[in-house]
């Protein structure tokens, strides 16, 4: 069943548009990333931005949407949902609103942007898995090949989470005498990693060797919670989503090893970007491919060898100097299930 009669054409005019990026959490430097790249591309074509900050709350995400629309302008939305299944909730009340959307991250499998409306613009996913793999590869070998970790998920319903997870334990087939001692999800928030960390600390003592998140912001969490209890230096981290914290520390010191690059920056001005240009009948949706419209884009590894290039957060200008080389540009294939 789809909702195509309840949706509008492309062809807004730009005074009827609000903007919206709706991000899971205020203290995840990649979620602050996101939400600059938005208003980079707010502020290229001259619109007001609404940043929803939904705390986890499921529940509290879709309100501050159903209350954006109720205000009366038609909402482009970009959106990296709490859980995949929040989103055809958020889509359903954005398209039949007239409204335009673009999913990252998160979403139902086989819940396809072509099955449900043209309004639904696109879902954007990045290799999870890959990424996984590397940070996990690489904290291992700085690990000397042996010893304990602890591990932190993101959200339990959260393919990049999951997808993280997964990959960091196939790199864990290649070194047997690596061992996860605890996996735990902090939903991709410091201060929960900081207070599981030190409750592993006491349960877990010197057996770990190792710290691996899926996030910057649970592997600086971790990181604080081993400097309070001095043994930081003891210890090596990674972790995932090229925040500026991260790469300070990768390249200051021996202990913090790797981070992942999706580029938060792109993510938000991107999404905002491919949803506003379908409002505005930009971009054709019906002449996108399946692949385009529940697509993956590249990321890459950073470690001692490339830090240095990422430690300068990129202005407006050069946010969206990427986001105009094509709204396609670092599109690699079709979605990893």
């Amino acid at each position: 069943m789809t909702m195509q009669s309840a949706v509008m054409a492309g062809g807004l005019d730009k005074s009827d548009i609000q903007l919206v990026t709706v991000i899971q959490t205020n203290t995840n430097p990649y979620m602050l990333q996101w939400a600059a790249g938005s208003q980079a591309f707010a502020d290229s074509v001259g619109l007001p931005l609404k940043t929803i900050v939904s705390n986890g709350d499921s529940q509290q995400q879709l309100a501050q949407i159903q209350a954006t629309i109720a205000a009366g302008k038609k909402v482009v939305v970009t959106i990296n949902p709490i859980n995949s299944a929040d989103v055809p909730a958020i889509v359903k009340a954005v398209t039949r609103s007239g409204g335009f959307i673009t999913t990252q991250w998160n979403k139902p499998e086989g819940y396809n942007p072509w099955d449900v409306s043209p309004n639904y613009v696109a879902h954007l996913t990045y290799d999870g898995y890959s990424a996984g793999k590397w940070t996990g590869k690489s904290l291992f070998t700085a690990m000397g090949g042996k010893g304990g970790i602890i591990a932190f998920k993101g959200v339990l319903d959260s393919p990049p989470s999951k997808q993280r997870y997964d990959g960091m334990n196939e790199a864990l087939k290649d070194f047997p005498d690596v061992k996860i001692l605890d996996t735990q999800a902090a939903g991709w928030d410091r201060q929960k990693a900081y207070d599981i960390t030190k409750t592993l600390l006491t349960k877990y003592g010197d057996q770990i060797k190792g710290v691996w998140a899926a996030s910057d912001s649970m592997t600086l969490g971790a990181y604080a919670a081993f400097q309070d209890a001095g043994r930081v230096g003891e210890v090596k981290f990674s972790g995932n989503d090229n925040t500026e914290e991260a790469l300070k520390l990768i390249d200051s010191g021996p202990n913090f090893i790797d981070t992942y690059s999706s580029d938060g920056y792109y993510n938000g001005a991107l999404g905002l970007a491919m949803a506003y240009d379908a409002a505005i009948g930009k971009l054709d949706v019906s002449k996108l491919t399946h692949e385009q419209r529940a697509g993956n884009y590249s990321q890459f590894g950073v470690d001692k060898s490339n830090v240095k290039q990422q430690l300068k957060p990129p202005t407006g200008d050069e946010i969206m100097a990427e986001v105009n080389k094509g709204l396609f540009a670092r599109f690699v294939g079709p979605e990893l299930k």
